[in-house]
This record gives structure tokens, C-alpha cells and sequence, in this order.
């Protein structure tokens, strides 16, 4: 090869493989810092646009299940105020056993009907202590619409009647109102004949409040399921083999500097000319 002043194509040749591996370097570097195989769309842009159609469902599913979670919150406060209500039915019940004794004295049963009167008072009570937000399941005669997947619109119905539990503690609050204490008969009559429907009702929506608990339960545990295989998903897209990388990065190094002696070599090439006029 000729040596000439004009042109040095050791050092291009030089130059260009330096260029190259500082090229590779930043790239890995990049991968390095952000732990990203795909940051953005400079990096890949395709898989960069399915990564974030990723990230928008990851997003939506997370938003879907607060919401749900949220809601639980409601539920179980349901669920502690009606199993109260149930207690409190039993205690009602026991009192008007005492009640239908025909052989109890007018204190006797004076104080018994004070004491019925304050269970069925903590009875509304309860249904009041139900509110959590703004809804409250026991006394509310709305529908409300969850939805339960951001996806396909799915969402999950609750017909605020079902649980509406204001009407047995109406017949109750009646029964019990009256200042003068209620007879042996009439006690006996009524638990004989409306009790076993009051405590139906209230039965019924601890029914409907353990399933729609299930059922919220249900769609969560779906839902995190979902959010675990979309972000699996999208590792597999765009998140960097860290270990790989980094013995790259050793590389890559090592080449940077080789590559920069020789390009230091192949420009004092040139000067070796001197040497031959000397």
C-alpha cells in the first residue's frame, strides 16, 4: 500500500470501526440505564407502539380493580351492619318470647317492651351506619353499574332493592312504638305469623351481600391474574437482559479503547515520512 499525505486510509478505516463501536456503545449503555431492550420509538418502533397499547391496558385494569376495591369497602360495611341486624333479630325474638307470657306483670312487661323498643332502635341505627361514601346498600333503592373489565365493558349490577332492609325495621319500629306495653297475645300472634318474614328478609340480604363480596372477590383475583400475564407480556417486549448487557458493555469498552489506539497508530503513520528525508 502506498504512503502518501493525501490520504490515510489506515485511520479511516480506524475512524469508522471507532465510530461503529461507540454507535454499539451508546445503545448499550441505554439499555443499561433505562433497563429498557425498547425505550421508545427510536429504539424500535413498532414494538415501542405495542408496549404502550400494553401499558394502556395495564393502566386500565389497575383503574378497573381500584374501583372494585374500592367498592368492597362498601360491601363489607354492609355485610358488618346487616350480621348485626341478624344478631339483633335474635335478641328481638327472645323478647318476644317473654312478651307472649301471659302470666308477666305490667312492670315485667313494661321493661321488656323498653328493651324491645331500644334493639329495634340500634337496628336503625345499623341500617344508618351503613353508608360508606355516598351509597349505602341497606337503605338505597338505586341500581349501580360497576364496571368490572375495562376491556369489554363487562360490568357487574346491583338492584339497590335486593338489599334494601328499611322495610322489616319499618313493621319493627311500628310494632314497638306504641307506649303502652304490647299483650301476651299480640306478641305471640306476630311472632307466630310476620317474624319468620322480617328475619327472612334480613337473611335474604345477608344472601345477596355474601354473594356480591364473592363475586367482587372474583373479578379481582381475574383481574390482578390479567394485570400479572399483561405485564409478563410486556417484559418479554421490552425489558433488557441486564446480565447480557453488561458483559457487553465490558466489550464494548475494551473495543473503544483498541479502537482508539489504532486509529492513534494509523495517524502518526504520516509522520514516519519524515524519517525517510533525514
Amino acid at each position: 500500500m502506498a504512503v502518501t499525505l493525501n490520504t490515510n486510509s489506515a485511520a479511516y478505516v480506524a475512524l469508522a470501526n471507532l465510530r461503529s463501536v461507540q454507535q454499539a456503545l451508546q445503545v448499550t449503555e441505554k439499555r443499561v440505564s433505562t433497563g429498557f431492550i425498547t425505550a421508545d420509538a427510536l429504539d424500535n418502533g413498532a414494538v415501542f407502539g405495542v408496549a404502550q397499547l400494553t401499558r394502556g391496558s395495564i393502566a386500565g385494569n389497575t383503574a378497573v380493580s381500584q374501583e372494585l376495591g374500592n367498592f368492597s369497602g362498601l360491601v363489607q360495611v354492609a355485610s358488618a351492619a346487616s350480621t348485626q341486624i341478624s344478631n339483633n333479630l335474635s335478641d328481638i325474638r327472645a323478647v318476644f318470647s317473654h312478651l307472649g307470657n301471659q302470666n308477666l306483670s305490667a312492670d315485667e312487661r313494661s321493661q321488656y317492651h323498653t328493651q324491645l323498643q331500644s334493639l329495634v332502635s340500634s337496628i336503625g341505627n345499623f341500617i344508618k351506619g351503613a353508608q360508606y361514601g355516598a351509597t349505602n346498600l341497606l337503605s338505597n333503592a338505586t341500581t349501580i353499574s360497576l364496571l368490572a373489565d375495562h376491556q369489554n365493558g363487562n360490568t357487574i349490577s346491583i338492584s339497590g332493592n335486593s338489599y334494601n332492609i328499611s322495610s322489616p325495621y319499618v313493621v319493627l319500629n311500628d310494632l314497638a312504638s306504641p307506649v303502652t306495653a304490647l299483650t301476651a297475645t299480640v306478641s305471640q300472634d306476630w311472632l307466630n305469623t310476620s317474624f319468620g318474614s322480617v328475619s327472612s328478609s334480613v337473611s335474604t340480604v345477608l344472601n345477596f351481600v355474601g354473594s356480591l363480596n364473592r363475586s367482587l372477590e372474583t373479578q379481582l383475583n381475574f383481574n390482578s391474574n390479567v394485570r400479572s400475564a399483561l405485564n409478563n407480556a410486556l417484559g418479554s417486549l421490552v425489558d433488557a437482559d441486564l446480565a447480557a448487557e453488561s458483559a457487553n458493555l465490558t466489550a464494548l469498552q475494551v473495543k473503544q479503547s483498541l479502537s482508539t489506539q489504532a486509529l492513534s497508530i494509523a495517524n502518526e503513520g504520516p509522520s514516519s515520512l519524515l524519517r525517510l528525508f533525514q
